[in-house]
């Protein structure tokens, strides 16, 4: 009876021990109901002007060269870079999976390219959250008028996908490489004009999004008002 008596003491003193760190850090990773990890804590200590002024050097740093460390988090499963039916500057798009096992916050993040085109992801602290498996699309216009009926969750500034060559890096809060894609125009990268490039079925991960040959272009007609394809939001259509 006493073992147990102890044991049992033990385990209530380390379990508000833990509750107490997690409140007085503001960082405990899960909660009771649905484990949920809020990285936006972490940008505390760093301003948006810093996270933009750090987002314009990556090009440079090594950690974000190809082959590059990713930590996976989240990764780019689909991108439109070259509407047909709307211009560039209002229809591009990128869509990112949520890989994780609980819910993920990407206020904060930044998506980049080498140019030093950089966005930190700002909601005013509303964060921008997604389960397990969803997709959220980012995107250069939000009037689904205007951009060739895509819903968007989250409008970027600063940020372009050229038709060619270009890069669509993913940084958590932290400056963190979460995933990165160097794509082409060129096989085996597939390249079409009003065509998303969608990730394969069974490949949904950061290496695998590494290599042209992992995609495809996207044959699902996004609107009966438009004859430009891709799957935003949805699972893609590649086989």
């Amino acid at each position: 009876m006493h073992k147990i008596t102890r044991a049992a003491a033990f385990a209530s003193v380390f379990s508000f021990a833990l509750a107490s760190a997690a409140t007085a850090q503001g960082r405990f990773p899960f909660e009771a109901q649905g484990a949920v990890w809020n990285p936006a804590a972490k940008r505390a200590w760093m301003s948006l002007a810093q996270l933009e002024a750090r987002a314009r050097n990556v090009g440079s740093t090594a950690d974000l060269l190809v082959g590059g460390g990713q930590n996976g988090q989240a990764v780019i499963t689909e991108f439109m870079k070259d509407p047909a039916a709307v211009v560039d500057t209002r229809g591009e798009w990128i869509e990112i999976k949520n890989n994780l096992a609980w819910r993920l916050n990407l206020e904060g993040w930044t998506i980049t390219d080498n140019a030093g085109n950089a966005h930190v992801i700002d909601r005013g602290g509303q964060g921008l959250w997604f389960f397990r498996g969803e997709r959220l699309v980012l995107g250069n216009n939000a009037d689904v008028t205007l951009n060739g009926g895509v819903v968007i969750d989250y409008v970027w500034t600063n940020f372009s996908l050229t038709n060619t060559s270009d890069q669509i890096v993913l940084l958590d809060t932290t400056g963190a490489v979460v995933d990165r894609v160097d794509y082409t125009s060129t096989a085996p990268w597939p390249s079409a004009s009003g065509k998303a490039i969608a990730l394969r079925g069974g490949v949904e991960d950061v290496l695998a999004n590494d290599d042209g040959a992992s995609w495809c272009l996207a044959s699902t007609v996004l609107n009966a008002g438009t004859t430009d394809t891709g799957t935003p939001h949805a699972m893609n259509d590649c086989p």
